[in-house]
């Protein structure tokens, strides 16, 4: 009986690009923007730092998400249509043996062998 083999990996130490990989990205820069923030207006502890610095934290912090999330999402369009149309193309292949009849295993059982 023929066994299948399963598909081998080209690349198996990347991984696919998702959404979630921008959202991490977006994350790091927040948390990389709050630290620089606190530590400025712990440097100086007078209010009006504090106030302006809070300020621009809220906007930095929302410039680094909408941009993200924008950019991430105008990439991973083209990309989640592109493996649409990979795993449909690759369910429409039928499964054939040597002389050239569709075969389905579950119907017609195993494949015939050849003498």
């Amino acid at each position: 009986m023929k066994h299948s083999q399963p598909p081998i990996p080209t690349r198996s130490d990347e991984r696919p690009l998702s959404l979630w990989d921008f959202i991490r990205w977006a994350a790091l820069l927040t948390l990389g923007v709050t630290a620089v923030t606190l530590v400025i207006a712990a440097v100086q502890c007078y209010f009006e730092v504090w106030a302006i610095g809070a300020a621009l934290w809220f906007l930095t912090v929302l410039a680094v998400w909408i941009g993200t999330l924008t950019v991430g999402c105008l990439v991973m369009i083209p990309v989640g249509i592109w493996r649409l149309n990979k795993r449909l193309a690759r369910k429409g292949a039928g499964r054939t043996i040597p002389q050239g009849q569709l075969w389905d295993r579950w119907m017609d059982g195993p494949e015939h062998l050849r003498p």
